[in-house]
């Protein structure tokens, strides 16, 4: 769509209302749940239905098609704020047939929604999963159920326990404030201001534009909704700028994908799903990013020591010095932009207000802070293209959230989810090892062509229990199937980050999932070392978490060493290489007799490069690259 003209003008007057309809019904005037939820739901489909018409490739236009299914959106929206109050107390009961009539309006449009915005995969397995709920009874085994009609599915999808459900009110009450906190921040300056931070940190460093991507990407995607909104928004930056100093295209999409993918499991937003995580543990927001930091720490420091070696490897230098801005300079000049996080974090952290409430403060002191200087002030047309930008940016996530809810709602409803956990349970034959294995592979199945909220969501219905169940701590399991279902984003062949990071390197795709999956594999193995050392997600005594954590920092550097084959100065042969990876495996699993072997084979491997290197010259040691 054109970024001027009466459609462009429709879509952000649209946004604009919707968006300061839920800032005041969320903190004004409260509002009910079903008429909140409708109208952001409505809102972001007139949005993306403008913002993302049938025929991409005509720009500026919009068919019939589109204003069909924006009518159809306006119609079913109507029905429902002026229903709602019969439809809570008929869903799944007691329907009419102008409830029904709606309802498959609405589950038509919001397919449509999230196909155009995320790709046919979460769309697909909502319909094969509603095909499910009618066709019961031709299902096998412990998958068949007495199967229900279309009316009584229709009547219960349409509802506060599937479309309207918990997914979307997360959405709506607290991913929408942190997507406006990082769209004010944006509009102020404070995202250039972090980005030159992260140039001055990284850029003199060997391959420091991979850094400057690591760094910057970790900022932004933190408060981001979406590891491919994430790529795509930072990646335009640091992709050029690292092929422009030697890296390969495919490598260069790989390091961004992996870094905005780490972005949902860092501390202190993790994104959107940390939000429904509170909601389904009933734990407060503290707890658990408390629990995420160390691994998510670890996370970054692992691809930051792979791009690292990958630079000590291939020559790649950093920036020079006068394409580096002082970090002293640019926080002299605008520093004061970056306050809004510490006022976030104050209040989260310490005052633990609501993370609604913190969220809007944030945004509230982001716009104060830019009244000190005139080019960061925000008129009233910068306020307005800032909540276009945040409902826009919200899409995706309302989309996806809302077909989560009809998953979610179609697992509680056969039963399905409770059979899955126990088909895990079964064929695990109670071994936690084998059970893990299985949790990991139907995870990442599912998040694969998701994003990381909806298959969070799914997991967390169908696979966290059965881990539970088996001894797994609450956390421990809802973080397990979070971060793979996250990891999907870089696992291929369907790795959406990557996608959309080859897209701006103009690489081949499956060569750059291949490469964040190399980059990102230490979140692959993180997982398994809190399960049998919860101490990781600091679970236990202060000495304890210090010293898996410090255990879990030695596994990480030693797998870094075994995938890129590189050690100091030396390239190791495939024997060294095999004991570094078995390193790291044996200090996924805490224990002294594991420890012990992953120190004698740490000496096996360090001593003799050590006693070859002290001979030698760094110059003369690199010869061997």
């Amino acid at each position: 769509m054109s970024r001027t003209g009466p459609l462009h003008t429709v879509a952000v007057t649209v946004a604009v209302i919707g968006a300061l309809f839920n800032i005041v019904g969320l903190n004004v005037y409260p509002v009910e749940a079903f008429v909140l939820r409708s109208t952001f739901l409505f809102v972001a489909s007139v949005v993306a239905f403008i913002v993302y018409p049938a025929h991409r490739n005509d720009r500026g236009k919009i068919t019939a098609y589109d204003l069909l299914l924006i009518g159809l959106s306006a119609t079913a929206y109507l029905y429902t704020i002026l229903n709602y109050e019969g439809l809570m107390e008929r869903a799944g009961v007691l329907w009419i047939t102008p409830d029904l009539v709606v309802g498959t309006v609405l589950i038509l449009t919001i397919l449509e929604l999230a196909r155009r915005t995320m790709g046919p995969a979460l769309p697909i397995l909502s319909l094969v999963l509603l095909g499910y709920a009618l066709w019961g009874p031709y299902f096998p085994g412990v998958f068949g159920h007495p199967g229900f009609a279309i009316d009584r599915v229709i009547s219960y999808v349409y509802s506060l326990d599937a479309i309207f459900g918990t997914p979307v009110g997360v959405c709506v009450t607290y991913v929408f404030v942190f997507v406006l906190f990082g769209a004010v921040m944006e509009a102020t300056g404070g995202g250039k201001v972090l980005m030159d931070l992260a140039v001055s940190l990284t850029g003199r460093s060997r391959g420091g534009t991979a850094k400057i991507a690591i760094v910057g990407s970790s900022f932004f995607g933190t408060l981001n909704g979406s590891p491919v909104a994430n790529v795509m928004a930072t990646g335009a930056f640091t992709i050029p700028l690292m092929k422009k100093t030697g890296y390969r295209p495919a490598f260069a999409g790989a390091v961004e994908a992996a870094a905005s993918t780490g972005g949902q499991i860092l501390p202190p937003i993790m994104g959107a799903s940390v939000f429904i995580m509170m909601d389904i543990l009933g734990s407060d927001y503290v707890s658990i990013a408390k629990a995420a930091l160390i691994p998510a720490v670890l996370y970054y420091v692992g691809v930051f020591w792979m791009v690292d070696l990958e630079a000590r490897r291939t020559g790649v230098r950093g920036l020079s010095e006068d394409e580096i801005p002082r970090a002293r300079d640019v926080l002299r000049k605008d520093g004061y932009l970056l306050l809004p996080i510490a006022v976030l974090l104050y209040a989260l952290l310490v005052a633990q207000v609501s993370p609604l409430r913190a969220g809007l403060i944030g945004a509230l002191s982001s716009i104060l802070l830019g009244l000190i200087k005139k080019e960061h002030r925000l008129g009233p047309s910068a306020i307005a293209s800032s909540l276009f930008v945040t409902m826009k940016s919200s899409i995706m996530v309302v989309a996806a959230c809302a077909l989560a809810g009809v998953v979610v709602g179609v697992l509680g409803l056969t039963g399905l989810g409770l059979n899955i956990a126990n088909i895990i349970l079964n064929y695990s034959m109670g071994l936690l090892p084998l059970a893990l294995l299985l949790a990991m592979v139907v995870a990442i199945i599912l998040g694969l062509g998701m994003p990381t909220t909806a298959s969070y969501i799914i997991c967390a219905a169908i696979i966290a229990p059965g881990l539970i169940e088996m001894g797994v701590t609450a956390m421990g399991a809802h973080l397990f199937v979070l971060y793979f279902a996250n990891m999907s984003n870089i696992t291929p062949p369907v790795a959406l980050a990557c996608y959309g990071a080859s897209s701006i390197a103009r690489a081949n795709p499956l060569d750059v999932s291949v490469k964040a999956f190399k980059l990102g594999l230490v979140g692959f193995l993180l997982p398994f070392a809190w399960v049998y050392g919860p101490q990781l997600i600091m679970d236990g005594e202060p000495l304890s978490v210090v010293y898996t954590a410090v255990t879990a920092l030695v596994g990480v550097l030693a797998l870094g060493v075994s995938l890129q084959g590189v050690f100091g100065f030396t390239v190791l042969g495939w024997p060294s290489r095999l004991c570094a990876a078995s390193i790291a495996v044996l200090l996924v699993v805490p224990g002294v007799l594991t420890d012990s072997l992953a120190i004698v084979l740490l000496l096996l491997v360090t001593v003799p490069i050590a006693w070859r290197n002290s001979s030698r010259t760094p110059s003369s040691s690199a010869d061997v690259n």
